[in-house]
């Protein structure tokens, strides 16, 4: 493993300042200041037309909003609808606009919605990303009725359209906004203030917000990269909260900090090890096979993430009501990794390259991979690529044979429906599994539908699933009100405070 420096030393030295230093002696923020500790900065403020989860994690609750919300706990509450109603055949939805405004003073009406949803419907835009476009695939029609009404009409049945409206597809902008990449001009709680780019994003209270005013008037994002840094920065009072703990072996120590608190709850972050199913080796499902057989996920966890992490087996955290253990599909055995690469015509393996982007995950993972892989004859050359580059050329173009990246969204299911998304996965039958759980007649039948698709996915194997990252982070004892569980995209910060 790459280690920015000697773990054991690392270990003990911020073991030594979490017991000894004390974070009291440092100065802390003002109380009417929060900051947040992050690992990745958005290279955009673009919501709809940019990928990354750094940008609604910043955006999305806190700046912007949708006509409903997903909340900490999972459930789906009103947003900018005051209400919303669901037809008894299942084919529309009604939402009542509430009183509001953007943040330019100008208020929220049924045009502006009109025209942020029918971006979505747009197949020809490239303003919205695909996958978003995908989401509302089952939307037929957005209308107005009367003045303060909107109803959604749908071609079929789909019962993830809620969710996909609380995430960034359905965010409310508004009508004929331009310049998103550098301006938001949103309806939440919070304004951006500042953006100081390699650094923060700060935001700042909006005292004319139709709800709840934020209970902190500043909030500060601050980007750093570096899992040490990160450490450190929390040691020394620069943060109120860390978001993720970069060094999950850290977490003990930090627990030892009579200043300090460490929450862990949960997410829907899957690591996946992506293998590009267009091009050869990875082609061959026999392949695909043998690199999960390859992998002792259960000593990768404890050696790259201190053990905070759970094994799935496919692509489901724990947290979906379809999850199911699939793990002993493709346990840790190498003569059977051997065997299916000998299968394939592979005897004695293959060169690949592995792109690595500047996670803590990624990095603290892939020489733990590379050695795997080595064991059944896979060579495996790292190559490190900034955020940018992995965003264009693996994400945008599939440009690449296997790389790593944590996919954050709840109920994500639908990217491998998606021939052209850089899995470059083809199934007729998982897709067809897929669309048909959405137009499902009862959960129980959607469940059903999602558990077969999920076991076709693990058989299938395009991708390896590492890990579902806990949701670690250290605060202030002093902080409350912070998002315990990762649940969608947003981290929404209104609630947090001081003292």
């Amino acid at each position: 493993m790459i280690k920015r420096s000697p773990l054991a030393m690392l270990a003990g030295l911020v073991t030594t300042a979490l017991l000894t230093a004390g974070i009291g002696s440092v100065a802390s923020a003002a109380d009417d200041t929060v900051t947040i500790g992050f690992s990745l900065e958005p290279v955009s403020l673009d919501i709809s037309g940019t990928a990354g989860q750094a940008i609604p994690q910043v955006l999305l609750n806190n700046v912007y909003e949708g006509l409903i919300r997903m909340e900490d706990s999972g459930k789906i509450a009103p947003a900018l609808a005051s209400t919303f109603v669901q037809s008894k055949d299942g084919l529309s939805w009604t939402f009542t606009l509430r009183k509001a405004n953007f943040h330019d003073g100008t208020p929220v009406t049924a045009r502006d919605v009109l025209w942020s949803y029918n971006r979505l419907l747009d197949k020809s835009s490239n303003a919205v990303l695909d996958a978003q476009k995908q989401e509302f695939s089952a939307v037929q029609s957005v209308t107005a009725r009367g003045a303060n009404q909107i109803v959604i009409s749908l071609s079929r049945r789909d019962n993830n359209l809620p969710f996909a409206l609380t995430q960034r597809g359905g965010v409310v902008l508004k009508a004929n906004s331009t310049n998103l990449a550098t301006l938001a001009n949103g309806t939440g709680p919070y304004k951006v203030k500042t953006w100081n780019r390699g650094n923060s994003i700060t935001l700042t209270r909006n005292d004319a917000y139709w709800g709840p005013k934020a209970r902190t008037k500043n909030v500060v994002f601050r980007y750093i990269p570096d899992a040490t840094a990160s450490s450190n920065a929390m040691l020394s009072g620069q943060l109120d909260i860390l978001t993720t703990v970069a060094e999950p072996r850290l977490v003990d120590a930090f627990k030892k900090n009579k200043n300090l608190k460490v929450n862990v709850g949960s997410t829907n972050c899957e690591v996946v090890l992506s293998m590009n199913n267009g091009r050869a080796p990875f082609n061959d499902v026999r392949v695909r096979q043998a690199v999960r057989h390859a992998i002792d996920k259960k000593a990768l966890i404890k050696t790259a993430a201190g053990g905070y992490g759970y094994e799935i087996g496919s692509f489901v955290p724990p947290t979906d009501p379809w999850y199911e253990d699939l793990t002993g599909l493709f346990p840790y055995d190498l003569k059977k990794s051997r065997d299916l690469l000998r299968k394939a015509g592979f005897p004695n393996g293959f060169n690949v390259t592995y792109d690595v982007p500047p996670i803590f995950y990624a990095v603290d993972s892939q020489e733990f991979i590379a050695a795997s892989l080595k064991k059944v004859g896979i060579n495996v050359t790292i190559r490190p690529v900034s955020w940018p580059e992995w965003l264009d050329r693996v994400l945008g173009r599939a440009d690449y044979d296997m790389s790593i990246v944590c996919h954050v969204e709840r109920n994500d299911m639908g990217v491998y429906a998606l021939p052209n998304f850089y899995f470059r996965y083809d199934s007729a039958e998982y897709q067809s599994l897929f669309k048909r759980s959405g137009e499902a007649k009862s959960v129980t039948q959607q469940v059903q539908l999602l558990k077969r698709a999920a076991r076709v996915l693990a058989q299938d194997s395009p991708s390896d699933w590492l890990w579902v990252i806990a949701n670690t982070q250290v605060a202030k004892k002093n902080v409350s009100g912070f998002p315990v569980n990762s649940t969608g995209d947003a981290y929404s910060v209104a609630n947090i405070v001081k003292g």
